[in-house]
Order: C-alpha cells, then sequence, then structure tokens
C-alpha cells in the first residue's frame, strides 16, 4: 500500500527515522532529538487506528483460530470489516476491562488488590488457559504476579496471554517504549511470566515506535529487539523471520514452514505459545508491507492462534497508518459500535470512537507523567513527548522453564 508520509526525515540517534514531526495540518515542526510534537487530533488518529486494527483482525480472524496448524491456508482470506460492528472477546475485553478502568480511577497502573476485585466481577466468561487459571487462583486468595508465575499457573511459561493482552499499552505510551513495556509487564504478569514477558516487552514497544516511525518494518523490528532479551526465544524468532523472508521473498507458505520445523516440530513449543505465533505476526508484518488488508490477510491464513496474530499485527499497523486511512480502504464497513457481552461493570454498549477516546485520556496521563507537556500547534492543542529507546526491563531467569526444548 503507497502511504502519505507526514512529516520530513533525518536521523534520531538510530532510535527514530525523524526528528520533525507532522502536526496534522500540513506543515512539519522541527524538534529536538528527545522530543515529539503532536497534536491531539493526530494522536487520536494513530491510537484510533491500532485499537480498530486490534478490533478488525482480532474479530474477523476467529474463523481461522486453529485451523491451519501443521500447514498455511491454502489461499490468502478475503474478509469485509466488522459490518455489524465490533464486540467483546478475549483479544479485546482484557485490555478494555483495564483501561476504562485506568480511566474511572485516574491510574496507569491499577493495583493487584483492585485487579483481583475487578477480575472477579468482570472475567468469569470468555476467558482461556493461563488467564482462567490466573482467575481461579485469585478464588484461592492468589493475588498477581503470582497468579502468573510458573509454579501456581502450568499455562504461564508460554501462553500467549504476553502477546494478545497488552498491544493496546503500546497505543497509550507514544514514542515511549520503555513506558510501554513497563505498563505492558505490569499487566502481563496476572497471567504469564518468562518468555510471554519477553513477547510483551516487544509488542508494547513496536507498537509504542509505530506510530511516530516512519522507516521500514525491518528497522522498526530491529529497534523494538532492544527492549527483549538477547537470549529470548523473542529475539531469535523476530531474526528468524526476517532471515525466512528474505530468503523466500515471493513464498510466505515456504518461510511460514521453515519456521513451523523449527519452533514447533523441533523446539517443541506450542500453537498456543509466544514464539510460534510471534514468528508469525513478524511474518505477516513484513510480507504486509504496511498493507493493512494484506498483513491481516497472511496473519490470518498463517495458521496457529490466528485470531490473536490478525489482533496483533492489526495494532501495529493501524498504528502506523492511523484510523483515517482503514476507514478509507474498500473493504471498510464497520459501523461506530462496540457491543459488551462479557464484563458486567462496563457499558453494555458504546462506539469505537470513544474507546479510542478512553485511550487518549489514559495517554495524556502517560504523556505528562514521563515527562511530557500540554502544547499547543499551529492554534490546535496537542503534546510534546519526551522520547524514550527500547530497553530491556525484564530479563529471563537463568533457567526458563521454556529451556528445556532448546536443542
Amino acid at each position: 500500500m503507497k502511504h502519505k508520509k507526514f512529516f520530513t526525515v533525518t536521523v534520531f540517534a538510530g532510535l527514530f527515522a525523524a526528528a520533525t514531526m507532522w502536526t496534522g495540518f500540513g506543515q512539519a515542526t522541527a524538534l529536538s532529538p528527545t522530543a515529539r510534537e503532536i497534536t491531539r487530533e493526530v494522536l487520536l488518529d494513530r491510537i484510533y487506528g491500532g485499537w480498530a486494527g486490534m478490533l478488525i483482525g482480532g474479530i474477523e480472524g476467529l474463523p481461522h483460530e486453529f485451523k491451519y496448524n501443521e500447514q498455511p491456508r491454502a489461499t490468502l482470506p478475503d474478509f469485509t470489516f466488522l459490518k455489524d460492528g465490533a464486540r467483546t472477546d478475549d483479544d479485546n475485553d482484557f485490555e478494555w476491562t483495564h483501561l476504562w478502568f485506568m480511566d474511572q480511577e485516574g491510574a496507569i497502573k491499577l493495583p493487584y488488590p483492585r485487579i483481583v476485585e475487578i477480575w472477579r466481577t468482570n472475567m468469569n466468561s470468555g476467558i482461556w488457559v493461563a488467564n482462567k487459571k490466573a482467575r481461579d487462583l485469585m478464588d484461592e486468595g492468589v493475588v498477581p504476579p503470582e497468579t502468573g508465575s510458573v509454579a501456581r499457573n502450568p499455562h504461564a511459561w508460554y501462553n500467549l496471554s504476553g502477546q494478545f493482552c497488552v498491544e493496546s499499552y503500546g497505543l497509550i505510551a507514544p514514542g515511549m517504549p520503555q513506558t510501554a513495556a513497563d505498563i505492558g509487564l505490569h499487566y502481563a504478569h496476572i497471567a504469564v511470566s518468562e518468555e510471554p514477558l519477553q513477547a510483551t516487552q516487544f509488542w508494547t514497544s513496536l507498537i509504542a515506535l509505530r506510530a511516530f516511525h516512519e522507516g521500514s518494518l525491518e528497522d522498526a523490528l530491529q529497534q523494538a529487539l532492544a527492549a527483549v532479551d538477547p537470549k529470548s526465544c523473542m529475539a531469535e524468532v523476530v531474526a528468524d523471520a526476517r532471515k525466512a523472508f528474505h530468503a523466500h521473498p515471493d513464498d510466505w507458505k515456504a518461510a511460514r514452514q521453515e519456521l513451523h520445523e523449527k519452533w514447533v516440530t523441533q523446539r517443541k513449543w506450542n500453537g498456543n505459545s509466544t514464539p510460534v505465533n510471534g514468528a508469525e505476526v513478524c511474518l505477516a508484518l513484513l510480507y504486509g508491507n504496511d498493507d493493512f488488508y494484506r498483513t491481516l490477510q497472511y496473519a490470518m491464513a498463517l495458521g496457529d492462534d490466528a485470531d490473536c496474530n490478525a489482533a496483533t499485527a492489526g495494532t501495529v499497523v493501524g498504528a502506523r497508518l492511523g484510523f483515517k486511512s482503514i476507514a478509507a480502504l474498500p473493504q471498510f464497513q464497520m459501523p461506530d459500535r462496540y457491543v459488551n457481552k462479557t464484563r458486567p461493570q462496563l457499558p453494555t454498549e458504546c462506539k469505537v470512537s470513544e474507546q479510542a477516546e478512553t485511550l487518549l485520556r489514559v495517554a495524556e496521563r502517560v504523556i505528562l507523567a514521563n515527562g511530557g507537556e500540554r502544547i499547543t500547534i499551529a492554534g490546535q492543542p496537542g503534546y510534546r513527548i519526551k522520547l524514550q529507546s527500547p530497553k530491556v526491563l525484564e530479563r529471563l531467569p537463568d533457567n526458563p522453564h521454556g529451556s528445556h526444548n532448546k536443542p
């Protein structure tokens, strides 16, 4: 997909490909290499694009969930963009629940005892695997992060909750990958630990970077690796995906099978794990090349936990393109409607645009709490954001549970 560049490109110490920022009104503002300025309107569009991308990918991807395991789908699937509107699903409603209470209570990191109260009231349907075990442990009086420890939760060491329950924390920390990862880790610890937390750090950092990044997708993937323990499987699968993509630039199925052979057949990671699915999201992003529709097609067709993977890929590309670009696509049909059927304390129905505004309010608190400020840009409200470089916040233990799967 061709897309418009919104700001001029220079170098920012190897982190971003640009040191000027679009204002949303056809002019660029020169900045220091440590800060970005962005209008409220443009930031909302980026957040809205990422959130809508997650909704579209996750719900449209459901028909493909665990349908293609040993082999990818034969062809790329066609789909429309939620012609009946969006609804609750575990790819979005865990985060939406946390974000709703974060907004209501003025908190960025809800305290773990408060999370237990929220989960015991709201997380009683539409919940599986590591999240379900964490919820059961809460009834036994266990409080996070112990609910996500390997000692208590048998799914914690591999489960995809470290990927599909955290993407929006990258959206609320634009240009601040360390903060995005820190918030993501706080909520991921509810259900997982060890290797899945490396996925949490990677995906939240990548999304925080892509909200501003004007360089190539591969460049962004490389930058986000600075948030991951180098000895982790997450670091390895990103490298493997890039290698397979370049070895098979016109054959996505061959690339997928190469990764499947290593990570499933040889390493024995299952189809609900962060290494297997993280590799497939990377392939979808690389072959999709910032084309929103095509990226989601690849994410669905590559297989395994395809709905979660399409949600993650949709967030990454949606944050990069913004909602206006997504809404202009011919496949877009999504009405501005979100129906809640699972989380009783949240509104039974709202607009997706209202959800994006909620994320923006939380993002403003995150920006201000991390050295940013409110400003006026060409007469319009905006923000000056203090930029961060990706960084590893939590490393793997010396002998992680999944290490026995390594040759």
